[in-house]
């Protein structure tokens, strides 16, 4: 299996879903927050491809960006969507006792979308992804090593 492959399409559906979160929103349909959590957990499992990591089966978004190592530039973005966790299944069924969650304020699902979107930007300038090439790989992943800080004064400054 190709990472550069995996990690590219990783973050074309997280894109999809992202989209589909938006449009969502737009009718106020309560699942759009699902589709936002789903965007972020697929980026999240994008880095841990490019590691070599697995982010196993669960939907614990914080044990999985614990996984990312600290020199990754990317892990402070992840962290910052980690908490959509907490969306991957509450919203989508009804309590044991029948009842229905309410969706976020339509303030929180937009500042939602906006993290995402923000962390997917950074993967796809990190990774150099073609969003438009439906299954191209990343021009950038594993195989040159992991995503890390350079040693140059800049710290936005990214090598693979």
């Amino acid at each position: 299996m190709s990472v550069e492959r995996l990690v590219a399409n990783l973050v074309r559906v997280a894109c999809e879903d992202l989209d589909g979160a938006r449009l969502l929103a737009r009718g106020n349909n309560r699942n759009a927050i699902y589709l936002c959590e789903q965007a972020a957990e697929k980026l999240i499992r994008a880095v841990l491809s490019s590691e070599a990591q697995h982010g196993g089966i669960r939907h614990q978004l914080d044990e999985m960006v614990d996984l990312v190592p600290d020199e990754n530039p990317l892990k402070p973005i992840l962290r910052d969507i980690e908490y959509l966790a907490a969306y991957a299944t509450t919203y989508r069924y009804p309590t044991a006792a029948g009842r229905i969650k309410a969706a976020p304020a339509p303030e929180d699902l937009e500042r939602a979308i906006e993290r995402v979107a923000s962390a997917l930007e950074a993967l796809v300038e990190a990774f150099d992804i073609d969003l438009a090439q439906r299954d191209a790989p990343a021009a950038k992943s594993s195989k040159g090593g992991p995503c890390r800080r350079s040693q140059s004064r800049s710290a936005s400054y990214w090598v693979l």
